[in-house]
């Protein structure tokens, strides 16, 4: 089985040993704003904004100059006067394509990485708090150890304002999502394979394979061999 699995991901290019990369930390200081003082790269996918096209479900379409900001979880775009705004209600997209990605909105944006038939493999990029670090609120210190998104801290009308009362650090989380042919996305894991593939005897390649469902190339693998 593994044989045939290496055989397959050399055929179709797919397989690409990864060396495991530390993510990046960025401080944010007493009373700063984070959107102000983090930098490019720690809150918008592309270092500068590139012309893209919005797609909605109405059939209609938009091209802007774009690019996707995962510190608040927003599609941006320069406006007539060369101010940045983000793209108002984007559960009316059906899809965002800037250059070679493709994005998708459902509850959240994620960014296509990997495509089988009518199923799609995709990565939602997040800039988090360290889970020591955890606030829940302007002033309040949350008491909860778990990592908490910065886009739950407030909503994104407040974001703006908001400063943090003591140092604090964030860094980029990436979790793995994987849609049916309707591009609804679910947690790339062994359930929701299951779910999507009932056909497959997804225990037996989890268990032969050892997949570990943060690893994208694995994954990768495991769609290419589920997906008719």
């Amino acid at each position: 089985m593994k044989i045939l699995i290496l055989l397959i991901a050399t055929i179709y290019g797919i397989y690409a040993p990864v060396a495991a990369q530390k993510s990046k930390a960025y401080p944010v200081k007493v009373g700063e704003i984070p959107n102000q003082v983090l930098p490019v790269e720690a809150m918008y996918v592309l270092p500068l904004f590139k012309s893209g096209t919005v797609f909605f479900r109405n059939g209609t379409t938009t091209t802007q100059q774009l690019n996707y900001n995962f510190l608040l979880d927003e599609m941006h775009f320069i406006g007539e006067k060369g101010d940045t705004l983000a793209v108002a209600e984007p559960v009316l997209l059906t899809s965002v394509a800037i250059d070679s990605m493709v994005f998708y909105f459902d509850k959240f944006f994620v960014r296509q990485v990997y495509k089988k038939g009518n199923y799609k493999l995709a990565i939602r990029q997040q800039m988090v708090q360290m889970a020591d670090k955890t606030r829940g609120g302007y002033d309040a210190a949350s008491g909860s150890s778990s990592i908490t998104t910065y886009g739950t801290i407030t909503n994104n009308s407040q974001i703006y304002h908001l400063q943090v009362n003591k140092d604090v650090m964030f860094e980029e989380m990436d979790s793995y999502y994987l849609s049916d042919g309707f591009n609804h996305f679910f947690k790339a894991d062994k359930k929701n394979f299951m779910l999507l593939f009932p056909d497959v005897n997804i225990t037996k390649y989890v268990k032969d394979n050892k997949v570990n469902f943060s690893n994208l190339e694995q994954l990768k693998l495991m769609l290419h061999y589920c997906a008719p």
